[in-house]
């Protein structure tokens, strides 16, 4: 009887977590569970966060695509996806919103794309930003990484990035994007190759350089002022 009204011993974060940076004063613990359950709608400062996320990631959609590229809809130098990707990893269920508009307004309306073309085009980021975050979701508690990738400098937490966020999700997205230009005559026939692989290539290396440092480095500070969702979408 006496054991159950015990209280509870306090987490020491720097002698428990000896990996995770300091505490923040009047902020969150980092000790934090994710999921995709819903359990409710967010709070408002994690609505101000995600429009914040979604705003900076069309702009720099809009911004990225004004470099000139191989193929129209193709930049040489997509920085944005460096920061789409925390941000849906971050961000849970919101990740949906944060792509498609991202793609849809930025890189397809804001930079001269058809609306009709801009349409299917949006949807390339539920590729490259959302599969990442349902991986991230469902798999990192099996895999024995962070669920919004703090440990994305260590071996465990860099390969499952490399699988889960970089290779795959960029390449599949490349080739969906390319397609869609291919088919709504955006696109020659004869660039689809050379922009499906400068499109997978740049974000590839943009992601492995900008996002790798967003998460190692943000996720933390952004989680311990409780603006990351921890559910579906709270």
């Amino acid at each position: 009887m006496e054991d159950s009204l015990k209280q509870p011993e306090r987490v020491n974060i720097a002698h428990d977590y000896p990996d995770e940076p300091p505490q923040v004063a009047g902020s969150e613990s980092t000790t934090v569970r994710y999921s995709f359950r819903f359990t409710g709608w967010p709070n408002l400062s994690q609505l101000v966060a995600v429009a914040v996320a979604t705003a900076v990631y069309t702009v720099l959609s809009w911004l990225s695509l004004s470099l000139p590229g191989p193929v129209l809809g193709v930049s040489s130098f997509f920085v944005a996806i460096g920061f789409g990707i925390p941000f849906a990893i971050w961000f849970g269920g919101w990740a949906f919103v944060i792509a498609y508009i991202g793609n849809f307004i930025g890189a397809g309306l804001m930079s001269g794309t058809p609306p009709l073309v801009a349409i299917p085009f949006g949807a390339a980021d539920f590729i490259q930003l959302c599969i990442p975050m349902l991986l991230y979701r469902f798999l990192a508690y099996r895999f024995g990484v962070n669920p919004i990738g703090k440990d994305v400098f260590t071996l465990r937490g860099f390969i499952f990035f490399l699988l889960c966020a970089v290779i795959p999700t960029n390449i599949l997205g490349g080739l969906y994007g390319n397609f869609i230009l291919l088919v709504m005559g955006q696109e020659p026939a004869n660039q689809f190759f050379v922009g499906w692989i400068s499109w997978s290539s740049v974000n590839i290396i943009v992601t492995l350089v900008i996002g790798s440092v967003l998460l190692a480095k943000l996720g933390p500070i952004v989680e311990r002022f409780g603006l990351t969702i921890r559910d579906a979408l709270r």
